[in-house]
């Protein structure tokens, strides 16, 4: 990923939070993960060009899979609430 990815992916994320609003009517479980999520991947992104400028391949590496799991998780959860699903996660 490069800088300039990461500021992409980064400024969709601003312009997300940008649109929460406040609470209109009840807020599901579902819908609070996915912030929080949203919020996770950030302080990931931060962490991937962080790494980067310090040119320290082992911590771009662990965030960059990181960020995919995290990444992946959220669509899922995403289309899963478009849908009007409850994406619910197995727990072992």
């Amino acid at each position: 990923m490069t800088i300039r990815e990461i500021e992409n992916e980064l400024e969709k994320i601003y312009k997300e939070r940008k649109s929460w609003s406040g609470a209109e009517g009840p807020v599901t479980e579902q819908a609070i993960r996915l912030k929080e999520l949203i919020l996770i991947k950030q302080q990931i992104l931060y962490r991937i060009e962080d790494a980067k400028l310090l040119g320290d391949k082992r911590e771009e590496s662990f965030n960059l899979i990181l960020y995919k799991v995290i990444n992946d998780y959220s669509k899922k959860l995403k289309r899963s609430e478009q849908n009007g699903q409850n994406y619910k996660t197995k727990v072992l």
